[in-house]
């Protein structure tokens, strides 16, 4: 980037658009948050994991600024390539796992590098990247038949990971398809009447799927017992539970601390406070918010949540603007990972979600490419 005269008349340009300071504002909070955080080891950390909110703009800058050809649609290969990779290396696990316990359950919510829900975001983009590409595709029907394949597998994937928001979000991107596909002109009607029907015999396939059966079962009975005041030790630990146990214990920690927050080397330890207060004085699980909005809130006050929410408005700007709906969707997904997770404080989130909002933001190639996006040579 550095020794390239013209990535420096870009990135000028880019200092001129409301995306460029949407992802930098967030880091310069992280900054400030040092200074009047008691936990400095734990502010730098964080700090460091965040940093590429404010690098990815730069590397984003240059990225619009390459001129290899189909550049996007090589980063967009690369994901569906390292997903592929995961599935397998995941597959050849649970095998091992299976050879050793003869239970099936091995093969679903599968433990590998990172959790199952985690890899499941990767599973959903690319997914939708190849969805999109499916609907707009002129690639002749035998590379159109093998995207279809990618989808179906990747889909199965999707089931084996067992996360229940990408399942939801799955469910959600699914109807919309078959929607689009129903009332659009331009795509051929066996296309649309064959993705219909693959999908009616689906649903009660995948749903009947051990591990997916068992944790939404497990999710509503939870949140029933919790509605009725009758929670047992056993739908005590369900994670929807715990995680608004968390968002629980966030929202009364922001209403401590609304005006600056508590820095973020100390948000940690201060939700730990409010869990043990809920869960008792023996809890030992998670105290992450699992709320991006909720920890930011938290740990830099009114300025934090203005600048996530400065943010995604820039990127439902960019999207909506450019009619382009692989951006969109990946507005609405982050958007429900930032609602679960804390994703600026997990580094292969912040990566995730840094380089592809970048590249929306700033390689405004999604935009040129009009959604002709990957394999259509």
């Amino acid at each position: 980037f550095l020794i390239r005269p013209r990535n420096y008349v870009a990135l000028k340009d880019s200092a001129k658009t409301l995306g460029f300071w949407a992802m930098i504002f967030p880091f310069v909070l992280y900054l400030i948050g040092i200074t009047y955080s008691e936990d400095v080891r734990s502010a730098l950390h964080n700090t460091e994991t965040a940093l590429s909110l404010f690098a990815f703009p730069f590397i984003a800058t240059a990225f619009r600024q390459n001129h290899i050809e189909k550049k996007l649609q090589l980063v967009e290969i690369s994901l569906i390539a390292g997903v592929f990779t995961i599935m397998i290396f995941s597959i050849i696990n649970a095998s091992l796992n299976y050879a050793e316990t003869q239970d099936i359950n091995a093969f679903f919510y599968t433990q590998l590098i990172a959790s199952p829900h985690h890899h499941s975001y990767y599973v959903l983009f690319s997914l939708i990247i190849l969805t999109h590409s499916i609907i707009n595709s002129h690639s002749n029907k035998l590379l159109l038949a093998l995207k279809i394949i990618v989808s179906l597998i990747l889909v199965a994937f999707i089931g084996m990971l067992s996360s229940k928001i990408t399942i939801f979000i799955l469910a959600t991107f699914v109807l919309y398809i078959v929607v689009r596909l129903l009332l659009s002109k331009s795509v051929p009607k066996w296309l649309s009447i064959a993705i219909t029907l693959a999908v009616i015999a689906s649903i009660p396939a995948f749903l009947s799927l051990p591990m997916v059966k068992y944790r939404l079962d497990f999710m509503m009975e939870s949140l029933q017992a919790q509605h009725d005041g009758e929670v047992t030790p056993r739908t005590r630990t369900e994670s929807t539970t715990i995680r608004i146990k968390c968002m629980e214990s966030a929202f009364e920690l922001i209403s401590e601390n609304w005006l600056i927050g508590t820095g973020q080397g100390d948000v940690y330890a201060e939700m730990e406070k409010k869990m043990k207060q809920r869960m008792g004085e023996n809890y030992a699980g998670t105290c992450s918010p699992h709320n991006q909005f909720l920890r930011t809130f938290a740990s830099f006050g009114i300025l934090g949540i203005a600048s996530l929410l400065l943010l995604f408005f820039a990127m439902f700007r960019t999207a909506i603007k450019s009619r382009n709906g692989t951006m969109v969707w990946w507005c609405i997904i982050t958007l429900c990972f930032f609602c679960i997770e804390d994703m600026l404080s997990i580094i292969n989130g912040v990566i995730f979600f840094c380089l592809f909002t970048g590249i929306m933001l700033m390689g405004k190639q999604w935009t040129i490419d009009n959604e002709q996006l990957i394999m259509d040579n």
